[in-house]
């Protein structure tokens, strides 16, 4: 089944949260969540089966589209500049240039290995050297690198040549002014690095991914350059009459020299016959001794070698390459497969699109009733109704919040635990995040210190860490232990774990879940931004 996604799509999906983080900063999560469900209702929500539950994957995908297609309307021409179209019009570049210099480079080497005079005929053995030893001996080392990396349980992500790839991505793209970079506001720009930024430190969510356009693009040149070897040499042995030999200081017999040439040729000779490689009374007469010249040598004998050589220069140089390529091609779509839709940015993003809009009552029975979801209300036309019937039809329907991500354990403070209303948590939860609150666990000092908490959790949890809530009051700045808590936390989960650390303000009498001042939250962004990590979220529980 082809794949839905490509890596363009990923680099535009980092920009796009990294604008929805701006967004949310400046007219707050409800605007984008606001949008989002209007996104779903008008667009998405059209092109689903009445009934059916939609992919979370694809929804992603169709919201990634849509988000495209918003920008591509507020740009002049329909086409807007967007990271994922500029890496696929750049790579798409890059394999035009690496091909032509690759075939010219294959070319123009084997044209000048071929040049023949009339004097000295083409050495054999130097040009096999060049052609096939130096490139097989490449070859036979990536194996041995290969090899190595799956003895030691390494993988692409620890190799020298992946994080050169990662340092340069950013690079990379901003270096081309040609593409109207130069055009752009400091504001976009800046999003650009950190979509670019996000995808290379986001390291184990895309784990090698990144790599094996690299990977394919090295190919390519070898291919090209291959072809270019073959083509040159083609076009001398028909355009020219052109002479083999070999000759060496070190004494070899000339049948040891055939023994070695019918071994390097059984991978064709089963198929071709000996007719593809020279024999031992061609090699004999091709044999060149300085002091008698090579005059005395026989035509026959001399062009006898170039079969050999371009079937030597496919097998063991063209073959390899293309079979690497046709690999990092189906490692490439397992790569873009094996990624996981689960991180904190994923989540939140469905949990905008599927669960319907809040509206506050407008009831005098209902003013101090949680708020009640339901679509936008669409007024009736007058009628005779008595006036409780009007107040009856304005009365919003009580429903239960959609838990679109699945259910979370709750890590609550000792000081907290008490005085935290469950119910209340578990609305709050599933309005703010998506989760349903499947159980609270008291944490205090003790457990942070001695990291008896992460062992209780273990025990409960074998497989792997449920998506974990972490409240906290946002007025009391976080300390260094909060922070290594977090990274404790990280260390025993998966990478992908959603961690949400949420916040709320000053407790008042009645109520535990207060908002957060604007101040106390950039405080916490500061310090959570340091841990550097993506399935982390930092969010107010209460929307002010």
């Amino acid at each position: 089944m082809k794949s839905l996604w490509r890596i363009p799509d990923f680099l535009d999906l980092e920009y796009f949260f990294i604008q929805d983080k701006q967004l949310e900063e400046e007219e707050g999560a409800v605007a984008l969540r606001d949008r989002d469900r209007k996104f779903y209702l008008d667009q998405i929500a059209q092109e689903l089966d009445e009934g059916a539950e939609p992919d979370h994957v694809w929804l992603i995908h169709r919201w990634l589209k849509e988000r495209r297609s918003r920008d591509n309307e507020k740009t002049p021409g329909g086409q807007a500049l967007l990271p994922g179209r500029m890496w696929y019009e750049l790579y798409g570049l890059f394999w035009s240039i690496f091909s032509f210099l690759a075939m010219a480079a294959g070319a123009g080497l084997a044209y000048s290995f071929l040049t023949y005079s009339g004097k000295q005929p083409v050495n054999v053995s130097l040009f096999f050297l060049v052609f096939v030893g130096f490139q097989v001996l490449f070859l036979f080392s990536l194996l041995l690198a290969w090899i190595y990396r799956k003895i030691r349980g390494l993988d692409l992500r620890s190799s020298l040549l992946l994080s050169l790839v990662n340092k340069g991505l950013n690079s990379f793209l901003f270096k081309i002014r040609k593409y109207g970079l130069d055009s752009m506001g400091g504001v976009r720009r800046s999003q650009f690095a950190a979509a670019l930024a996000a995808v290379r430190a986001r390291g184990n969510g895309y784990g090698a991914l990144f790599f094996w356009p690299l990977f394919l693009l090295f190919q390519l040149f070898g291919i090209a350059f291959n072809f270019g070897v073959l083509g040159a040499v083609l076009v001398k042995v028909a355009s020219s009459d052109l002479a083999f030999g070999w000759q060496s200081t070190i004494q070899l017999s000339s049948q040891f020299v055939s023994k070695i040439v019918q071994w390097l040729a059984l991978p064709w000779a089963w198929l071709l016959g000996s007719t593809s490689y020279p024999s031992l009374n061609q090699i004999e007469g091709s044999r060149m001794i300085l002091k008698d010249g090579f005059y005395h040598l026989a035509s026959e004998d001399l062009v006898s070698w170039w079969p050999f050589l371009c079937l030597a220069i496919c097998c063991y140089c063209l073959l390899p390459r293309i079979l690497l390529f046709v690999a990092g091609s189906f490692e490439r779509n397992r790569a873009l497969a094996r990624i996981s839709f689960n991180r904190a940015d994923h989540n939140q993003l469905l949990h905008r699109l599927l669960t319907p809009r809040l509206e506050t009552s407008i009831c005098k029975e209902v003013a101090n009733e949680p708020a009640v979801e339901r679509e936008p209300y669409t007024p009736q036309p007058e009628s005779s109704a008595s006036g409780e019937e009007e107040v009856v039809q304005k009365i919003l329907l009580k429903k239960d919040t959609i838990a679109v991500n699945g259910k979370l354990l709750a890590l609550i403070p000792d000081e907290l635990f008490d005085d935290c209303d469950s119910v209340e948590l578990d609305q709050l939860c599933q309005k703010a995040f998506g989760y349903k609150v499947d159980r609270s666990l008291r944490i205090n000092e003790e457990y942070i210190d001695n990291s008896m908490f992460i062992k209780h959790l273990q025990q409960d949890n074998d497989v792997a860490c449920p998506p974990l809530l972490i409240l906290q009051e946002a007025w009391q700045p976080p300390i260094q232990e909060m922070l290594r808590f977090l990274r404790e936390l990280r260390a025993h989960c998966n990478y992908e774990t959603h961690i949400i650390v949420a916040l709320v303000g000053k407790p008042k009498p009645d109520t535990l879940f207060t908002g957060v001042t604007e101040n106390d939250l950039k405080i916490w962004q500061q310090k959570i931004a340091t841990l550097i990590d993506p399935c982390l979220q930092l969010s107010p529980l209460v929307d002010v």
